[in-house]
């Protein structure tokens, strides 16, 4: 492993959490939250100093990084990154309980956005909000951009899940091309972000609901610890406006990215879009069958696929839903290259597929069948590695479950927990009866560092001989 590069490119990243430090440093300031303004101040110039430290006091490496670089770059960013970013909800949380602090951290800056605070009777700091609001929009250009480069150049859950067109790898260090995909995610969800703020600004809501809103739908999180709860304020166009926003955050940086391009119509035969388009068909289907309105069915199916929960009608409705159709979309998700969790929809349209063409063979055994997934002929091992992911991914939440359960949890609330926690889906966590503590806090938050692996990514990480070829 080239221990060089990751450290001068983690020491980059540290930097970045101290110039959004700084930013929430000015909102203290701005509001007159002097308490919250020494922190800020002083976890920034800390962070900044120590980062600015190491990357003056090493050399440019001379030896060529590589993909599995890039993943110990991964695994530092959702570990000591949500240790740097736990730092002000220390002082917010009001005792000194740092795993707490890290539960909130870990929580925002996955986009999961859950949060075992109650905002009622812990009123929450203006700055404290922005910074749930900034871990969200850092967390999501963090996964779109380590799906895009890390997980496509290590071929992790399918040949060809996370190939795009801002990345391939050359002959030079593999964090070369990196710098294009921040970009691009960051311009993306950053205008995303602002214009659909500014549209709830102009449906009369108030500056922190707006920013809640947007950076909530775009994320597929949940910025505001009560957004789960609370239905749209502003009518019928509050609610269009989310469930646009999440449609966005939902088909990720392929759709944004040709959207943006003006290739509108390649954006709606886009393979992933098809597959989102179908999926929320029958899950609003089965919402409706299940005693849920039409249009109340729509938008809770559209939330739940973009694992983010947030309120596009009346959530007391959802209450009449059982527990095994309200996991099931989250654990379908997203886009390949969006922050949405779960098992993604790219993977789900390869074993469609590889499944519609076992059952043509049937009759005929011998022939020779082959299918393409944009346009690309798809091998055995695509369908292989994918098939591992699946059982990975089922490994995982099986093992979430019997794990909170041995810590004292009910069923309901374990399965609710394991599963909520890998598929980075707060609205599922805040369903659960009992309060985390301990051993069940830890769990959770290991969930949620492992679906932002996307569970697989965790195997080469564990294994020695990985690093040391």
């Amino acid at each position: 492993m080239n221990h060089l590069a990751v450290v001068r490119v983690f020491s980059f990243v540290a930097l970045g959490f101290s110039v959004l430090l700084a930013v929430c440093f000015m909102v203290a300031a701005a509001t007159g939250e002097t308490q919250q303004l020494m922190v800020f101040a002083g976890t920034s110039i800390s962070i900044g100093a120590l980062g600015s430290t190491v990357i003056l006091l090493t050399d440019k490496p001379q030896k060529r990084a590589q993909a599995r670089d890039g993943l110990a770059v991964a695994l530092l960013f959702w570990t000591v990154g949500a240790a740097i970013a736990a730092i002000p909800f220390i002082d917010y949380i009001g005792t000194p309980d740092f795993l707490a602090a890290f539960y909130e951290s870990v929580s925002n800056l996955t986009t999961t956005g859950h949060s075992r605070l109650d905002p009622v009777q812990n009123p929450m700091p203006i700055s404290i909000f922005v910074w749930r609001a900034m871990l969200h929009l850092i967390g999501a250009i963090a996964s779109i951009t380590i799906a895009a480069s890390v997980f496509s150049g290590l071929n992790l859950g399918g040949p060809g899940v996370h190939r795009n067109r801002f990345f391939s790898e050359t002959e030079g260090s593999f964090f070369d091309p990196i710098g294009r995909i921040i970009r691009v995610s960051t311009a993306l969800i950053l205008s995303s972000s602002l214009v659909l703020a500014a549209i709830l600004l102009s449906l009369g809501l108030a500056p922190r609901d707006a920013l809640a809103g947007a950076v909530s739908a775009i994320t597929t999180g949940m910025v505001d610890p009560l957004g789960f709860d609370v239905a749209p304020q502003a009518g019928p166009l509050h609610s269009i406006a989310l469930w646009l926003g999440l449609v966005l955050g939902t088909l990720g940086l392929i759709a944004v990215d040709g959207a943006g391009q003006g290739r509108v119509r390649s954006v709606l035969v886009d393979p992933e879009t098809l597959a989102w388009i179908g999926s929320l068909t029958l899950i609003a289907m089965l919402a409706f069958l299940a005693g849920l309105p039409l249009i109340e069915s729509i938008g809770w199916a559209t939330t739940s696929l973009a694992t983010s929960g947030i309120a596009l009608t009346d959530p007391q409705q959802f209450s009449r839903l059982p527990i095994v159709l309200v996991l099931f979309p989250v654990l379908i998700g997203g886009s390949a290259l969006s922050a949405a969790g779960g098992f993604k929809l790219a993977r789900l349209i390869v074993l469609s597929r590889r499944v519609a063409l076992e059952f043509a063979q049937l009759g005929y055994r011998g022939s020779m069948k082959h299918f393409a997934f944009r346009r690309r002929r798809q091998s055995d091992r695509t369908v292989m590695s994918v098939w591992v992911y699946l059982v990975g991914y089922i490994v995982a939440c099986t093992l979430g479950t019997l794990l909170l359960s041995a810590a004292g949890l009910s069923f309901d609330d374990a399965i609710l927990a394991g599963i909520g926690s890998l598929s980075n889906a707060g609205h599922i966590l805040a369903g659960m009866n009992a309060e985390l503590h301990g051993v069940a806090q830890f769990c959770v938050i290991l969930g949620m560092i492992l679906g932002r692996l996307e569970v697989i990514a965790l195997l080469p990480a564990l294994n020695p001989s990985f690093w040391q070829r």
